[in-house]
């Protein structure tokens, strides 16, 4: 088992910086398990964000080495193991605390978008391709890893 050295930011919406932390890495090992290491081995106050370990609930979402990621989804040993990790919160959104970012925003406008109704005493037919278009927003696992990475969030 190697020795990573682990870049993770600490600290709050007003300040903060990385500290390093060394983590052995285990075979399928996944960012979020050298986390939760550090978590339990060093720095117990660590705040990260997760639940499922499955990719499913989009709760872990961060910047590894300055790209958009789940970090349950992450391996190790895709990661350049020479260099150090950078793990950040993501940019787009307010820090709460280390790597735990305030993403409510997306919830106030989601209950601004009002719902669809369809005109009263008309035929509405919906064209499969609409229908394969709302699917595709079903898929949604709410880690707003596309939210991170627009630019026009990012910069205003």
């Amino acid at each position: 088992m190697a020795d990573v050295l682990l870049k993770i930011f600490r600290g709050d919406r007003d300040a903060g910086q990385t500290a390093d932390y060394q983590v052995p890495v285990a075979p399928g090992m996944v960012v979020l398990d050298a986390l939760h290491y550090v978590q339990k081995h060093q720095a117990p106050d660590l705040a990260v964000r997760w639940n499922c370990k499955a990719g499913k609930c989009g709760s872990c979402s961060a910047e590894v080495n300055g790209r958009p990621r789940l970090t349950c989804k992450t391996r190790m040993d895709s990661l350049p193991q020479d260099k150090p990790i950078t793990i950040l919160p993501m940019k787009s959104f307010p820090v709460i605390k280390d790597l735990v970012t305030d993403v409510s925003w997306n919830y106030k406008v989601n209950k601004k978008i009002p719902p669809f109704k369809p005109r009263a005493n008309t035929d509405w037919r919906m064209q499969q391709e609409d229908i394969d278009r709302v699917q595709e927003f079903r898929k949604c696992i709410e880690c707003f890893l596309c939210q991170n990475v627009c630019h026009v969030l990012r910069e205003h």
